[in-house]
Order: structure tokens, then sequence, then C-alpha cells
């Protein structure tokens, strides 16, 4: 970063803030378009990728295939192979190759793009914040991309099976448009990965002090409405979808109340610490003004000690002049 020493060394005007900005932007802005277009060119991998939930080979529908083998029960087992897929419109299958390109581009931009941010603000940071913010730079893109695996291994294809394959009448056929089922995929997938940013939610707010353990046990009722009305925001308007997000949203609910009682320990023992180190230097501190009064006492009786033995050797010596005197006369 061109201006990092500058900024960290002095504060910055708003137009130098504004300047900062505008090359973080550039930068992000180049790395994207160039992911844009490498994953653009690789067309097949792009569209692989977006299509494989509703493939047989995909590793979920494998796995509840076997799970529906093993426990003889066919309501276990997923048919993507009844879900068909078609293109209405001129421009569409042109427009979905576009778009996986554009999220696929933003995928994998994304921990870049954190850590631009970071750097923008990293210099109106104190020193100790700088340190307790790297811990976010790093595990927002992890949980980010273990919210996406989450969305599109697990959510993804058992939305896509309940869904394609829904009938409310054997006379009509599901046959789904592309566009349709790229929003589902889509919007699950990234559901799920904006879910999973949660537990570092939680740690940010039980870290500044705003929320509790005690208080996320108490409100959990009013957690789950709000999770279920989150659910229904950011996923497709389908019942199917919602649930399968609010089952992961709460669960991380559950572990950020491990994790506040975590970070609420930790400040317990280092408040406990602080205190035992200010009792110990209060003790040190008033033993070493014992010491000096203990010093200060016996200096004093050595200098009244020596001041009364000025005293009798003056009295010594006008003893002798008068006793000298009376001799003479």
């Amino acid at each position: 970063m061109s201006t990092q020493t500058a900024n960290d060394s002095a504060e910055m005007t708003f137009g130098e803030h504004l300047d900062e900005l505008r090359k973080i932007l550039i930068r992000v802005a180049l790395v994207f378009a160039l992911l844009f277009i490498v994953l653009f060119t690789m067309k097949g991998v792009v569209l692989k990728v977006v299509f494989a939930p509703i493939t047989p080979e995909f590793p979920t529908n494998r796995l509840f295939t076997w799970l529906a083998t093993a426990m003889g029960s066919d309501a276990l087992n997923i048919h993507p192979e009844n879900v068909q897929l078609f293109n209405n419109k001129m421009a569409g299958q042109f427009m979905l190759h576009i778009k996986s390109s554009v999220v696929g581009a933003l995928v994998v931009a994304f921990p870049f793009l954190i850590w631009q941010l970071w750097l923008f603000v990293k210099p109106a940071l104190p020193p100790h914040q700088r340190k307790q913010s790297i811990r976010y730079v790093l595990e927002t893109p992890i949980w980010f991309i273990l919210g996406l695996l989450f969305g599109y291994y697990v959510i993804a294809p058992l939305a896509i099976n309940f869904l394609g394959n829904y009938s409310v009448s054997e006379e009509i056929s599901n046959i789904i448009d592309v566009g349709s089922y790229m929003s589902t995929v889509l919007g699950v997938t990234f559901a799920a990965a904006l879910a999973f940013q949660l537990p570092l939610l939680i740690r940010l707010l039980a870290t500044i002090g705003l929320i509790s353990s005690q208080t996320m046990r108490q409100y959990r009722k009013v957690a789950v409405v709000a999770l279920l009305v989150f659910a229904a925001i950011i996923t497709p308007p389908d019942v199917v979808s919602q649930i399968l997000i609010f089952v992961p949203c709460y669960a991380l609910y559950e572990y950020g109340i491990t994790i506040a009682k975590r970070i609420e320990a930790r400040k317990e023992k280092d408040e406990a610490e602080y205190l035992a180190m200010q009792a110990a230097e209060a003790e040190a501190k008033a033993k070493a003004e014992a010491e000096q009064q203990a010093e200060a006492a016996k200096q004093a009786d050595v200098e009244a000690e020596a001041d009364t033995e000025v005293e009798a050797d003056a009295d010594n010596n006008t003893a002798k002049a008068d006793t000298d005197k009376a001799d003479k006369n």
C-alpha cells in the first residue's frame, strides 16, 4: 500500500481519506474485473458448478441416495433428474453466463475486499484495537466461505429437490425457468454465507459489552422470532428455504451464547488479574512507604543522638571552662 506509512505516522485529512478510498475502490474493481474475465472465459467450469446440485453425481445427492438404500427408505432419496430447466428469453442463457461469472468473481474477491477495507480503517484504530481487529479480518472470509459451502452442499440441493419435485396435481408438470433455478441456488447459498457471520457479530457485541450470555438466554424466544423473520427476508419466498436457513442460524445463535460466555469468563479473569496486580502494586507501595518511614525514623534517631552528644560535649566544655576560670581566680 503506497500511503500506508504516511497513514500510520500522521493523521490524514478528509481529502486524503477520499483519495485513499478511491485507490482502494480502484484496486478492488481491477481485481474483480480480472476475476470476472477469467471466470467468463471458463464457461464450462462455472456453469458446471452452478448446475451441479441437480446432477446425480453431486456429493449431497449421492449421500442421500446411499442413506436411502442403507435404511430402505425412499423418502430420503433425492431425485434431481426430475428437475427440468428451460429458458424462455432470447438473452437468457447469455445473462445466466454473465450472472454466474459475476457471482463467482464476487466470491473469490471477497477476502481481498475485506482486507482492503481493513487497510482503509486501520489508521483510525488505536494499536490495541488493530491487533484485535485482525482476528475479524481473518475470520470473516472463513465464516463466509463456510456459509457458502453449507448453503451450496446442504441447503441448495435439499431446497431444489423439495421445490422441484413438489406437486399439487399430477396434471401439472414442473418445468423450471433457469432464472428461477439460479435465483434459488444463489439466494440460499448467499443467505447461508450471511447467516454464518452471526458468531462474529455476537463476539463483537459481547466484546464491547452490548450483550451477554445471560441476556441471550433470557431473550431466546425473541431471537427465534427474529431469526425466522431474518430467514424470510434473505431467502427466496418459500417456506422450505426459510426453514433450512433458520435451523443453522439458530444453531449459530446457541454457539454464540457459548462465545459470549467465554468472552465473559476471559473478562472476569482479566479483571481479577488486574485487581490482583493493583493489590500487589498497592502492597508494594505501602511496604516501600513503611520502609521509607522506618528509615526516616532511624535517621531521625541517629540525628537526635548526634544532637544529644553535641549538647553533652558543649555542656562538658562549658563546665570545664568554668572550672578553669575558677582555678585561675
